[in-house]
């Protein structure tokens, strides 16, 4: 059970960790290829060494973190509504076919969506904390999950945003009078503002590095997130805006946070990144989710006394059957949700091309059978993030659009990186013997040399797709000359 192939991301994480656990790479190595998802490639190797090597065990650390978050969201809805409000997005949450999907691979999303929750879940409950000891021990963990999710992805480091600004507002409302005034200043909210600072200090460098040393608004990705959000999830996006400015007077600083923090995170996504992807905004849909269920929620209330009845010696009001038949609705009709577990789900079922999950594990099962000597071959790639997991080696060069001269690849030392069909044709002539790996698709390797190889090369094999989910084809392709 989900052992079936890696895409690419995945292996590139897993096979680090595997390097890092058999002493092939140090933290130093491994930390300076992949320097803003360190926590994530600790925790896998963690898991590596308790459960062994494996695909299964790679995404298990996001199954936990998934399965955290459905209670976290109950209880965090509960707390902002009702029980009822509580099972709803809890529901919602834990049927989403995007939730699941993102809960099966092993990329750190559905851990940060959980720490999300989590984190809005303890500042709604230090706000009411009168104790001081408790409200320290509040913060004191607050700040250890923000380290978490900041470690975990660069992405995790706006998560910040909403302590931030829950605190400050928190801060300013409490002393609203002596803004300054030392006589009115509690022990924790010293430790509070002693915390922004610290953590500032380590967070500042990393939000320039994600925004670019540049201009940072290289990109127009906005259309693609509006149309996610407003013609994808249009149903859940309207419930939510609605269950949002309903609850917005309570906790209004941590609504006001959230609030930034969500719009930071899409203009990052909208014109930062250089491509979008749904994962980088996965965070966003557990906020949805939770007012979606609080929104329903407050329509029960609202209704309550209108829609009393029985049931046998069953007594019904409107705060329980306009929430459950929520649930009912969405089970019934699909919407968004997964109504039967399935032995695959595929993460681009709300943007296609969103993930590129080619079978990379029988291609090069396939590949070492045909050709047992694959050690000693000469390989060209376009791209190496697979390789190790499953080639257990790497190719000797790669061609990729972008580059412009031939020039030493920045992780693989051994090989070197071109772009030209003239490079490509020269090496051919150089090497009586050779494979060509294409990924056949909208791929880095430049098309003129996918259009060569298929004329002049040896087709040795193909694959289309993964088993579990031949209608989203990624086929790559193995040419040889030579052989």
């Amino acid at each position: 059970m989900f052992n079936y192939s890696f895409w690419a991301d995945e292996a590139f994480i897993s096979g680090l960790a595997v390097q890092l656990m058999k002493g092939q790479l140090s933290f130093s190595q491994v930390f300076t290829i992949m320097p803003y998802q360190k926590l994530n490639i600790l925790f896998t190797m963690f898991f590596f060494n308790l459960f062994g090597i494996s695909e299964f065990t790679a995404r298990l650390p996001s199954l936990l973190f998934f399965i955290i978050g459905i209670s976290v969201m109950f209880f965090l809805a509960k707390k902002l509504s009702n029980v009822y409000g509580g099972v709803l997005s809890a529901f919602l949450y834990a049927f989403s076919h995007l939730n699941l999907a993102y809960a099966t691979q092993a990329k750190p999303y559905s851990a940060l969506e959980a720490i999300t929750l989590l984190i809005v879940l303890l500042l709604v409950n230090v706000k009411n904390e009168k104790k001081t000891l408790h409200v320290i021990f509040y913060h004191i963990t607050l700040v250890c999950l923000l380290g978490i999710a900041t470690l975990l992805h660069s992405i995790g480091v706006f998560l910040w945003i909403v302590y931030f600004v829950s605190i400050i507002l928190s801060l300013k409302k409490s002393y609203s009078k002596e803004w300054f005034s030392f006589k009115t200043l509690k022990r924790s909210h010293v430790l509070a503002l002693f915390a922004l600072c610290v953590a500032g200090y380590f967070i500042f460098p990393m939000v320039t590095s994600l925004f670019g040393a540049g201009s940072p608004f290289k990109y127009n990705n906005i259309y693609q997130i509006v149309k996610l959000f407003t013609y994808k999830y249009i149903v859940i996006s309207t419930c939510s805006v609605f269950g949002f400015i309903w609850i917005t007077k309570k906790n209004k600083e941590l609504h006001i946070g959230m609030v930034l923090y969500s719009l930071v995170l899409f203009v990052f996504v909208a014109f930062v990144a250089y491509t979008f992807t749904i994962r980088y905004v996965l965070s966003l849909f557990g906020i949805l989710f939770l007012y979606f269920g609080i929104f329903w929620a407050k329509v029960g209330e609202k209704y309550d006394e209108n829609l009393k009845f029985k049931i046998y010696n069953l007594k019904l009001s409107g705060k329980i059957v306009i929430p459950l038949a929520v649930v009912l609705l969405l089970y019934a009709t699909g919407y968004k949700i997964v109504r039967l577990p399935q032995t695959y789900y595929n993460p681009n079922i709300d943007k296609y091309g969103d993930v590129q999950i080619a079978n990379y594990k029988d291609f090069y099962s396939e590949l070492k059978q045909k050709f047992p000597d694959y050690k000693n071959a000469y390989v060209v790639n376009d791209t190496f993030d697979a390789e190790y997991w499953y080639f257990g080696r790497y190719s000797n060069a790669y061609f990729m659009k972008g580059t412009t001269t031939p020039t030493q690849h920045s992780v693989v030392k051994q090989a070197m990186m071109y772009r030209t069909l003239d490079d490509f044709k020269k090496i051919v002539k150089g090497h009586p013997q050779g494979l060509l790996i294409m990924e056949d698709w909208q791929s880095f390797l430049p098309d003129d040399i996918k259009m060569y190889a298929k004329k002049n090369l040896k087709l040795e094999l193909r694959v289309e797709s993964l088993k579990e989910a031949t209608d989203d084809p990624w086929p790559l392709a193995l040419y040889s000359w030579g052989y």
